[in-house]
């Protein structure tokens, strides 16, 4: 059964793009959405500011206090633009081989618990650091420009 596999979860409602990998078979207690499938892949894809971008532009938005809180429903994600990978393509097989070795490293590091502030700190930095990785490598899978990541970015 689809619930019991590995899995990609998310919830109905969020203020960012909050997905993430179930392997152990969990099932949800309130409404959240799951994708059945195991691919860390489109986990990064998904989780990226560019995926972000994307989600802002396309999902219903609630208004709250101080935060827009987005719905992650089916008929927002269906379209997600998902680069298609070409395995035969060496350079295309390593940018997925490392989206997932990127993905892999933030599930770990998201699993550690720190037994100090420095060592919440570190883990924090390496958090950002292969965050910034990931989003680095779906920019040049998508092929944006420079100008097209500060929009992206919202430096623009």
């Amino acid at each position: 059964m689809f619930f019991d596999g590995p899995k990609i979860v998310l919830p109905d409602i969020a203020t960012e793009p909050r997905f993430a990998y179930d392997e152990m078979g969990y099932y949800g207690a309130t409404t959240i959405f799951f994708i059945p499938l195991k691919d860390l892949y489109l986990l990064g894809l998904l989780n990226s500011k560019l995926g972000f971008a994307y989600f802002k532009e396309t999902c219903a938005a609630l208004e709250g206090k101080n935060e827009v809180y987005y719905r992650f429903k089916r008929q927002y994600l269906q379209n997600f633009p998902v680069h298609n990978i070409n395995f035969s393509d060496p350079a295309e097989k390593a940018a997925h081989d490392k989206m997932v070795s990127l993905v892999e490293r933030m599930l770990e590091l998201h699993r550690r618990s720190a037994r100090t502030p420095q060592e919440k700190e570190m883990i924090q930095r390496e958090i950002e650091s292969t965050d910034g990785a990931i989003d680095a490598l779906v920019y040049e899978l998508y092929g944006l420009t420079g100008e097209e990541i500060e929009i992206v970015e919202g430096r623009r």
